[in-house]
């Protein structure tokens, strides 16, 4: 089978879960396909030494000025969110091009930002990588603005709720990661056909360290700490969770790892025990040698690629309901879950104190990922609903 997909961000470093699951997936399915990528580059990424014919790489258009109250008045007369035809607009042309040299027999489109390019795919089996209900994401970036950014991402909540409702319908399938994100979009439109395909993980590289030397008392959370819900966490973590773990354990330490710390991440810093490393070169060492992940997420959709990155590792998690959306396990046997503080707090004083329980959700979690993360199951997945977005063509014609 071709396959084109086209795709809002190269799968090039720096890394985050978006680039990570595409390079995975494209790794997996060039095994039995053909695939060809059309993708924006972010400054700074240079395009692989080999492989350039299969990856046309464009320019990513700058940010939207928020001084530009043209730009602002158009979104809003039009009721389209302000990125969404920034970023599809100078795919167009390149898209029509790739179509008719590659003539692929299915088209990929990811994320739910490029879904205008459905109005040019004239009938053909198309399928949206939404990944997630994008306008939940828009809510998350809410929570924690403030002032007039508040009052235009709410504003911007209700045109990606149409943006979703009138181009998410031009493709046949679309593939969402969580059945809460599926849930969410078919409230926007009922109409959608919508399938859940987990994230993968790369188990051989995320993988325990019989040498590594733990940290007894090291608590370890890791993302890109621009992320609008990763912030929220992080403040939970340290401000509220962390102090109630140091009543028992004076000498606890709490490590906040990843890219583009925002100033209320860096912050955090200052407070006693915690440490705001910023980038660091192999997120690994960090997993391995800490004593227990905490994920307490409390906003924000999607599986949580970090998380599974921690339970590939082996290391006991400790976690929000939220944080296991799109996962299947069970509180207890591979992670240990809290609803609020007080419980988080209680479930990682659990965690230092019981080498055996360490030890068992740790292999617990990496046997549950294993099993049931495999980025080839992953791309299987996405290769049948591609499959059945031809035989819609065929039976329309």
């Amino acid at each position: 089978m071709r396959i084109l997909i086209c795709a809002s961000e190269a799968p090039l470093p720096p890394v985050n879960g978006f680039r990570v699951m595409l390079k995975a997936l494209v790794r997996e399915v060039r095994r039995e396909h053909e695939v060809r990528m059309l993708a924006f580059r972010s400054p700074g990424q240079e395009a692989p030494a080999t492989g350039e014919d299969d990856m046309q790489l464009l320019p990513r258009p700058k940010g939207l000025d928020p001084t530009a109250i043209l730009q602002m008045a158009r979104a809003a007369a039009h009721g389209r969110p302000l990125r969404a035809d920034r970023l599809g607009a100078p795919m167009v042309e390149p898209f029509l091009s790739q179509l008719s040299a590659f003539k692929p027999e299915v088209v990929h489109v990811t994320s739910g930002r490029l879904a205008g390019l459905g109005r040019v795919l004239a009938g053909r089996p198309a399928v949206l990588g939404a990944l997630d209900a994008m306008h939940l994401n828009v809510e998350a970036r809410a929570l924690v603005a403030t002032g007039l950014r508040k009052r235009l991402l709410r504003t911007e909540v209700r045109r990606v709720r149409k943006f979703e409702a009138s181009e998410y319908r031009r493709f046949s399938h679309l593939v969402v990661v969580t059945e809460a994100d599926r849930s969410a979009l078919l409230e926007v439109d009922s109409s959608l056909n919508v399938t859940v395909i987990p994230n993968g993980v790369d188990v051989e590289f995320f993988a325990p360290d019989a040498e590594a030397r733990v940290d007894p008392q090291r608590i370890v959370f890791t993302g890109v700490m621009s992320y609008a819900p990763n912030v929220l966490a992080a403040e939970f973590l340290a401000r509220e969770i962390f102090p109630r773990v140091c009543t028992a354990w004076p000498e606890a330490r709490l490590a906040i790892v990843g890219r583009s710390p925002t100033p209320r991440v860096r912050a955090l810093a200052d407070l006693p025990g915690v440490e705001v490393t910023g980038e660091v070169p192999d997120i690994r060492p960090w997993l391995r040698e800490s004593r227990v992940y905490a994920c307490p997420m409390t906003s924000g959709t999607g599986i949580k690629n970090k998380l599974l990155e921690a339970m590939a590792c082996g290391l006991p998690c400790v976690v929000t309901p939220l944080a296991l959306q799109g996962l299947d396990v069970a509180a207890g046997k591979q992670v240990l879950v809290g609803r609020n503080a007080e419980e988080i707090a209680r479930e990682i004083d659990r965690v230092l104190r019981d080498d055996d329980l360490a030890a068992r959700l740790g292999s617990k979690s990496r046997e549950y990922v294993c099993s049931e993360h495999d980025w080839s199951a992953v791309a299987r997945s996405y290769v049948k609903v591609w499959e059945a977005a031809q035989r819609s063509r065929l039976e329309r014609d």
